[in-house]
């Protein structure tokens, strides 16, 4: 179930969010089967400025994450049909760069929160949440987890550098010019490493919610933004193509 998809007092330009001209709104996954709960924290969280999206099962969950890429998540941990450490277990088999997770949850024995934290929890928080206390965690996570670059003007990758205020890339040391759609393209896929983007979620950030555009359109963009940045494995990353599914930009191992 879809609770609530906010992006609070937070701006868009050309379809990425954006705070302003470049900072990111992040996107919140939330499990929890308690809708008044649910409720609660998609309004403390929307209010935050975060993107919330909600589901109240497990399966529902990961059919989601398939479709919509996230940053951060917070798991119940009894779900209906499944557990919040379930749900963990996948999402660490799913995620090429590590999601920060943290659990609220009213079991509060110790052996619950070892539990989860050997599963690969980020952190653990007992219900009923407290809303200062919630962000703060949140916050915490995300500045362990890197997140904070993300809201730099500056992005960087291998042999590309990106000043997403003057809208300018470098690859090499050398500029390349880039259409709007093409940078919006290549700061919406870099943000995003290690995570898979469906051609539709591309359409949908880069283009519009309404762009009248089939997915060849994608497939032509990334193929130039391939070529323009010259990512190939040679460079340590490269753009994979997920069969059916979509694109995920990747580290590529020695």
């Amino acid at each position: 179930m879809l609770l609530g998809n906010a992006q609070g007092a937070c701006g868009a330009v050309d379809g990425c969010a954006y705070y302003g001209q470049w900072e990111t709104i992040l996107k919140v996954a939330l499990l929890e089967d308690d809708l008044a709960q649910a409720k609660l924290l998609t309004q403390w969280l929307s209010e935050a400025g975060y993107e919330v999206f909600h589901r109240d099962t497990v399966s529902g969950f990961k059919s989601m994450l398939t479709e919509q890429p996230v940053d951060m998540a917070v798991l119940d941990w009894q779900l209906p049909d499944s557990s919040g450490v379930d749900a963990l277990q996948w999402i660490r088999s799913q995620y090429e760069t590590r999601l920060p997770v943290i659990f609220s949850t009213q079991r509060d024995s110790e052996e619950d929160v070892v539990a989860a934290l050997k599963a690969g929890a980020d952190d653990y928080m007992i219900k009923p949440p407290r809303q200062a206390e919630l962000l703060a965690r949140l916050a915490a996570v995300g500045r362990r987890a890197g997140l904070d670059r993300l809201n730099s003007p500056n992005l960087s990758l291998a042999h590309i550098e990106i000043d997403q205020e003057a809208q300018r890339v470098l690859v090499h040391g050398e500029e390349v010019k880039l259409t709007r759609k093409d940078f919006l393209l290549t700061c919406c896929v870099i943000k995003n490493q290690g995570k898979l983007l469906s051609r539709e979620y591309l359409l949908k950030e880069v283009w519009g919610v309404n762009a009248d555009l089939n997915t060849r359109t994608v497939d032509m963009h990334i193929s130039r933004m391939r070529r323009n940045l010259q990512l190939d494995p040679s460079c340590g990353y490269a753009i994979k193509t997920v069969y059916q599914h979509g694109y995920r930009l990747e580290k590529v191992e020695d």
